[in-house]
């Protein structure tokens, strides 16, 4: 099963009502794709402030179904990794999100951040730009 991953910048278009964003969601989730949110996604979207109650409602899967990834020490280690070959700087979450969402099976990943995700993807996954 196809798996979609949303970044940072997926999840602020959608919990900001973005058309695109929300189309793209909408096809994934018609054609069965399980959407996923790595968990690094949750410290840069989330402030503990009001405006947080339209990342929720994204995020607890209204009008979609979203699957909260963990990152683990593989995936961790792989960001790390990746930070090593792309020799990217200040993109230590970007890392996370991607090599945590490749280790999940994502093929195709969301962004609002495409040259550093592209890079960090080194093409195991596809990166669609919002």
């Amino acid at each position: 099963m196809e798996t979609l991953a949303l970044d940072t910048g997926a999840v602020i278009a959608l919990s900001r009502g973005d058309q695109r964003a929300r189309a793209l969601l909408r096809a994934a989730a018609n054609d069965d794709v399980v959407t996923i949110v790595p968990a690094p996604v949750l410290a840069e979207a989330l402030r503990g402030g009001p405006r947080d109650a339209a990342v929720h409602r994204v995020l607890n899967g209204r009008p979609y179904a979203i699957e909260i990834v963990a990152v683990d020490g593989d995936a961790a280690q792989a960001a790390g990794e990746l930070l090593g070959r792309t020799r990217l700087k200040d993109a230590t979450v970007d890392a996370l999100i991607v090599a945590t969402a490749i280790r999940a099976g994502a093929s195709t990943i969301l962004t609002t951040d495409i040259t550093d995700v592209r890079r960090l993807a080194e093409g195991r996954a596809r990166v669609v730009h919002l």
